[in-house]
């Protein structure tokens, strides 16, 4: 039977070749040989007995759409349609195509394969125009603020240098809109050129102005680098105190953690208030463990409604010869704890959201998971009925973390569920892996439709265990404490190397991709809890993170070597909810 493992952090990173991030900023071109495609997956057709081929009707518009002439060739085993470009189609096509497809209605989720990307030198400066967009100016003119005058609009467009538009009125002057956004630069010239018109008093470029930054009670916030905003952040830091001031997230919201289970009788006191009680009695929560194996879960039986963390310990060559052991790591309370450890109440440490809800999904016991297992734990929290050994899981989740992985392509077992999690519109966040290696070959990282997560430093350069490959979407703080302990990132956990001790609740540094994960899951359950209007898919989130990720350090690896390797940038919890509240 196949095991999956949680992602050993004490590999160091192989070179790699430098390749573009297929969805971020569009690459220069593919390499000549290979042909270009498409894999589209429809909402109707997650589940489905057998693979449908392509409607033509549907096609036509796809091909209306883009304006490309797509050829249906085949479906994936998982139902997908897998949809051929023509030769000689330049890559920002292919890319521009498929966002398209990637947009329409009842489409899950798009994506290119085939070809191996070059270089871009355009990927950090997208990212950044993104990030820092003016879009509207304050223009007082010296004849006052009366009726707009078509030939004055021209006047000031030829000015500026760029179209501009009455937008609204405001005290003793009129707002404009840009024809397009411009950066902090370009807005300072288009300033300096106004000001320098003699009817202009002064013209103003319109940024956001927001509320002082959320310093939490909790005794431990300033040991957690990886959430800090302001002066003295880390370039590594997520930005999560600045999102703060836009949302602090949302009880609504259900972020499962399909991990190791969670210390749960005893409780950690952090986690305590996150999870949600089964009964007026709380004595059960609700989660499932799904560890079919009764040895290794160590708690008597196969799959039962107790996601407890029974402690992951072993001696050597328990789990196999040459097998080493280990103690009870309580990962997945780490990992619930950095998504949602409750905030702002006095005690230890700070979660990204301080109001989702925690669903803990047991799928990793003492040595490690089975693939069986882990699939049926995707589909449990996505709200599936008729998972073996289960009961309906009563809140579905809008967020499921897998802060896990094993060496092989993505199977189609995992595809199928996260296709099912995907139409039940949940955003599946995957570790990327901490073997120093391509991702190319790292399931479930390597599936479709999930978000990818390296790991970075404090200083933002790619920790050296990270995995890294076109796959990766965004990059995010996991820590590496080969230096220090502090340069990890700080969660609950036990004191205990075996059994949950009740008087062992702590709080322990780890690092890897595992930590990273959890910071872009608590983040998304951040965006959600932004979304009002409830615009939100996977895909869309997806597109956002890339899109407001902050560029990597200049001279990093991520911006040098392995540029386009490491997903569009370091994760902006402040940018990426902003952008969310624009839609509305």
């Amino acid at each position: 039977m196949t095991k999956t493992r949680i992602h050993d952090p004490s590999v160091t990173v192989a070179a790699a070749l430098a390749a573009l991030l297929l969805g971020a900023a569009p690459p220069n071109a593919w390499a000549a040989d290979a042909p270009a495609r498409a894999i589209v997956m429809l909402k109707a057709d997650v589940g489905t007995q057998a693979p449908r081929p392509a409607d033509p009707a549907l096609l036509g518009q796809w091909r209306a759409a883009t304006g490309v002439a797509l050829t249906w060739s085949g479906n994936t085993r998982t139902g997908a349609q897998i949809l051929e470009f023509p030769s000689g189609i330049s890559s920002a096509d292919v890319q521009a195509a498929v966002r398209r497809m990637g947009a329409a209605e009842g489409v899950l989720w798009a994506e290119s394969e085939g070809g191996q990307p070059v270089r871009s030198s355009r990927q950090q400066a997208k990212a950044a125009e993104v990030r820092l967009a003016i879009r509207e100016f304050i223009v007082k003119l010296k004849s006052g603020d009366g009726e707009t005058v078509e030939a004055d609009v021209a006047r000031l467009a030829a000015i500026a240098g760029i179209g501009l538009a009455p937008s609204r009125a405001t005290t003793g002057a009129k707002v404009y809109r840009l024809a397009r956004p411009v950066d902090e630069i370009e807005a300072r010239e288009i300033e300096r050129k106004l000001e320098a018109a003699a009817e202009v008093v002064y013209a103003d470029p319109i940024r956001m102005k927001y509320a002082r930054t959320v310093v939490p009670d909790d005794p431990k916030f300033k040991k957690e680098w990886h959430l800090h905003s302001g002066d003295g952040a880390q370039a590594g830091s997520a930005n999560v105190q600045a999102a703060w001031e836009l949302t602090r997230g949302s009880p609504e919201v259900a972020v499962a953690v399909v991990d190791s289970g969670i210390l749960f009788k005893p409780t950690h006191p952090d986690l305590k208030s996150r999870l949600v009680f089964a009964g007026e009695d709380r004595t059960a929560i609700v989660g499932w463990d799904l560890v079919s194996d009764a040895k290794l879960a160590r708690d008597g039986n196969g799959r039962d409604p107790r996601p407890k963390d029974e402690g992951d310990w072993r001696r050597a060559g328990y789990c196999g010869e040459g097998s080493e052991a280990q103690a009870s790591s309580w990962h997945g309370s780490h990992v619930a704890g950095t998504v949602g450890a409750a905030t702002d109440n006095g005690r230890g440490i700070s979660g990204v959201d301080w109001f989702a809800k925690i669903i803990p999904v047991r799928v990793l016991a003492a040595c490690g998971g089975d693939d069986a297992d882990i699939a049926d734990g995707i589909h449990w929290a996505a709200g599936r009925p008729d998972v073996p050994g289960t009961e309906p899981n009563p809140l579905p989740a809008r967020v499921i973390n897998l802060s896990l992985g094993g060496d092989g392509p993505c199977s189609d077992s995992y595809q199928a569920a996260i296709d099912y999690a995907l139409s039940r519109n949940a955003v599946v966040v995957v570790a990327a892996g901490n073997e120093g290696e391509d991702t190319a070959n790292k399931e479930p990282a390597d599936c479709h439709g999930i978000i990818a997560v390296a790991s970075v430093r404090p200083d933002g350069n790619l920790a050296d265990y990270s995995n890294f490959g076109v796959q990766v979407a965004v990059a995010a703080p996991g820590g590496e404490t080969a230096d220090s302990d502090s340069y990890g990132i700080l969660s609950t956990v036990n004191a205990s190397k075996k059994r949950p001790a009740a008087g062992g609740m702590k709080y322990g540094w780890e690092q890897g991709t595992s930590m990273a994960a959890p910071v872009v899951s608590g983040v998304v359950s951040l965006m959600l809890a932004a979304d009002t209007a409830g615009r939100l898919n996977p895909q869309t989130v997806r597109e956002i993170l890339m899109a407001t990720a902050r560029p990597f350090p200049e001279g990093s690896r991520c911006a040098t070597d392995l540029q386009g390797l490491c997903g569009a940038g370091i994760v902006d919890a402040h940018a990426a909810v902003k952008a969310v509240q624009d839609l509305q």
